[in-house]
């Protein structure tokens, strides 16, 4: 699968709403000694997000997937920062459904301060695979009209 990071700027332009919100805080342990949040806790607030999406949608884990016999991973992940957040900021973490493949798709995130201040974009690939056999594999037909329902939102 080629690199997409060039496409981040597609998000970042994008004029789209983000149709899901979940509200979190900036935790001490999630800083940096700058004082802002660390980097890479970016991917871990994307995946807060993405779980609650899924819930949201409807999308039940171990019903959907994995008794299904599939599963995902993350085939790429990519962030953008604009802005700082810190310790014990409010936070939305945004996530609408990107690009839908046969057996990937993307979801896209903004993180915005509580503020309204637009802090970082991102987008993660989830890859469908084959429980047994770990090959990539295509997205059940349930998965796939969810996620083209959100899309099309």
């Amino acid at each position: 699968m080629p690199c997409r990071a060039a496409s981040l700027a597609a998000v970042a332009t994008t004029t789209g709403e983000y149709p899901f919100a979940h509200r979190q805080r900036v935790r001490f342990g999630e800083t940096d000694l700058q004082g802002v949040v660390y980097y890479a806790n970016y991917l871990l607030f994307a995946e807060v997000g993405r779980v609650a999406y899924l819930r949201a949608l409807g999308i039940d884990y171990n019903r959907d997937l994995l008794g299904q016999g599939v599963d995902f991973t993350i085939g790429e992940a990519s962030v953008r920062y604009q802005a700082p957040l810190r310790f014990d900021d409010e936070y939305d973490i945004r996530v609408r459904v990107g690009e839908i493949r046969n057996s990937s798709w993307t979801f896209e995130y903004a993180f915005d301060r509580a503020d309204g201040q637009r802090c970082a974009i991102g987008s993660t690939v989830q890859v469908i695979l084959d429980h047994v056999t770990g090959k990539a594999t295509r997205i059940p037909p349930h998965l796939r009209e969810v996620l083209e329902r959100a899309k099309a939102a």
